[in-house]
């Protein structure tokens, strides 16, 4: 699977099977083979890229099992894209065994044309014991392992119940399938179970391989498709376009309603201006479910669009925010995500800001990282300084007194900040200076902060006038571009010099560029961090330990990377672990020498996986020094 855009663990990709690409995320509609109704072109229109369609109910049905291994499945349900097909497993957890083994639905699927192939799996219950899940773990694997081969694209599903180390053993071990489904959900989404979903996901997604699409499998309502998508999943099934529509119900991205109590169609739908609600209920049925079927798989893909739109703005994860208000299930299922820490998986920053709403927004990734900073930042032993809101006008340049105090001593500056206190030198870095706040105080949590700050270290106070001498020791924008480098690439030595000069905006008066000499060391990016140059690049490789910040490519790989071309994900031989996607990384060989600078597009954790795709945009190749 190819990345081409990513918000956390979100992504907008492209995935090949034989009937062409599948771009992710996206939904595949369930078509019942006995109750094919909607065509091609009007499928199509809407934006369905692929369908999943069921092997066992074509096969146990002897007109449509001969039809199918005559034509063909893409012939069969009418429709030249993708097809999927599913195995018989949620009927075996509806209906009891079926009457065909692993190895006979396989190998029909394969004989009938499917691009993606389902093995027959078993369907973990939310009610089942730990040694029941853990059976269904091993023989899901074991049922794998015996039809798993490369000249077709194999569904491996990853089972588990709500176990959590049984959920992440499967997925370790469903990785060797080229495409993850996670199975066994659908009693948790019919019960409004979203918590456990969360955990579900989150434990199937980062142990799995990051280069395979990830499918939840019966996730077809668009209630919960934002959650599901930052979490990591790409593509999602569907049937309730179809049974809603069989109940008179009309879908719309935040739920359903009935079609006797709605007014009118929203002009969105394929049915407005066309249809009004009173003569839908006097249709023939047939024509009621057809029509009703479109408006709900528009709906369906109304919400695709969005949230594609969303990580592309980056702004998925404040759509997530604002869902999670929607629906008393769908809160305790954000507040879980929040208790994950997802930070290795998040950009460095966001190209957009950061909405600053309630105290849940304190759990975010990038308030997270500050935090986690700013107890380093004290730990150093020295008096610590906290300058209340009052004291500092964020956003206006640094008052002289408190400049005045800052460069003749050498005490800890901490500016309070979303009733938060940080290291002042941070004022500008994201997400300080971008973040759009509620602007409702929050004083019991500032009071704990600060509570908090003084048990890490006990020699704290509020800043006063009478700080401060004579003397100057130390000189604040160079302290500035140190602390955001040490931040940037958790380092503690300093990469900037006194003697570097700075040169900064003269109509904003923002930092730009850091020279030594005649050189550029580094710029400084809108979102407060630093872009290395080559000769940055160089000067960092010679103070991190390897392989610290560091893409390990091949020579023939080097040698084109370091004429300023970018590193493709096939030519990644190692790399650090805690690389940040967004962030500034080296490209050197195993033995540590240069070859360029650029940024990482994922972390360090996923970036082993992919094969296609660029793994680091260069800035700029050694060559160029």
């Amino acid at each position: 699977m190819q990345m081409f855009f990513k918000e956390g663990l979100a992504r907008i990709g492209k995935f090949s099977t034989p009937h062409g690409d599948i771009e992710t995320p996206t939904i595949m509609p369930v078509i019942n083979p006995n109750l094919n109704f909607l065509t091609k072109e009007e499928l199509k229109s809407i934006g369905v890229q692929a369908v999943i369609t069921n092997s066992y109910i074509i096969k146990r049905t002897a007109s449509l099992e001969q039809e199918a291994l005559k034509s063909g499945v893409h012939r069969l349900i009418n429709f030249d894209g993708p097809i999927m097909t599913d195995s018989g497993t949620f009927q075996s957890y509806v209906y009891g065994d079926i009457e065909y083994d692993n190895r006979e639905i396989v190998q029909f699927q394969k004989d009938i044309g499917s691009d993606i192939i389902t093995i027959l799996d078993i369907f973990t219950k939310p009610q089942d014991s730990y040694e029941q899940a853990k059976s269904a773990v091993q023989e899901t694997y074991r049922r794998l392992k015996e039809v798993n081969t490369s000249d077709a694209i194999i569904a491996g599903p990853i089972q588990g119940s709500v176990y959590p180390d049984l959920r992440i053993e499967s997925a370790k071990l469903m990785s060797e399938a080229s495409y993850l489904p996670i199975g066994g959900v659908v009693p948790l989404l019919e019960s409004y179970r979203y918590s456990d979903l969360v955990n579900i996901i989150i434990n199937s997604k980062i142990n799995s391989d990051f280069s395979k699409p990830i499918h939840l499998f019966g996730g077809g309502h668009p209630m919960f498709f934002a959650f599901s998508v930052l979490l990591g999943v790409d593509i999602f099934d569907s049937a309730s376009y179809i049974k809603y529509a069989k109940d008179n119900r009309v879908l719309y991205t935040e739920g359903t309603r009935n079609l006797k109590e709605i007014r009118d169609f929203p002009e969105w739908s394929p049915l407005f201006s066309k249809y009004s609600p009173v003569e839908l209920i006097k249709a023939d049925e047939k024509t009621r479910l057809k029509l009703l079927s479109l408006h709900n798989l528009k709906a369906i893909f109304n919400e695709i669009t969005e949230i594609k739109e969303r990580i592309y703005e980056n702004t998925l994860y404040q759509y997530v925010e604002e869902k999670s208000m929607a629906h008393p299930a769908l809160y305790k299922a954000y507040m879980e995500m929040l208790s994950h820490n997802l930070g290795p998986f998040w950009n460095i920053s966001l190209k957009s800001p950061l909405y600053f709403f309630n105290s849940s927004t304190y759990k975010n990734t990038f308030i997270r990282r500050l935090v986690k900073f700013t107890e380093a930042y004290v730990r150093n032993g020295k008096r610590t300084i906290l300058i209340g809101y009052r004291q500092w006008r964020h956003g206006f340049p640094v008052s002289e007194d408190i400049l005045r105090a800052y460069e003749t001593t050498d005490y800890n500056f901490l500016i309070e900040w979303n009733d938060i206190f940080i290291p002042m030198e941070l004022e500008n870095t994201y997400p300080v200076s971008q973040m759009v706040p509620s602007g409702i105080p929050h004083h019991n949590y500032r009071d704990e902060y600060v509570d908090w700050l003084k048990s890490i270290n006990p020699e704290i106070s509020f800043y006063d006038t009478s700080l401060g001498g004579d003397e100057k020791i130390r000189n604040y924008t160079h302290s500035k571009i140190n602390e955001v480098y040490h931040f940037q690439f958790n380092s503690h030595n300093d990469l900037f010099l006194d003697s570097d000069k700075i040169i900064k905006s003269k109509a904003t008066g923002h930092i730009r560029n850091i020279k030594r000499g005649d050189r550029i060391i580094a710029t400084m990016r809108n979102d407060g961090f630093l872009t290395l140059s080559i000769y940055g690049g160089k000067l960092l490789n010679g103070m991190l330990d390897f392989p610290k910040s560091r893409v390990i490519v091949g020579g023939d790989s080097g040698e084109f990377n370091s004429q300023g071309f970018n590193v493709f994900f096939k030519f990644v031989e190692d790399c650090d672990r805690d690389i940040i996607a967004g962030n500034d990384v080296m490209v050197t060989d195993n033995s540590g020498n240069l070859y360029a600078v650029g940024h990482a597009t994922v972390s360090g954790k996923e970036m082993r996986f992919y094969r296609k795709g660029i793994a680091v945009k260069v800035h700029e190749g050694i060559k160029k020094l």
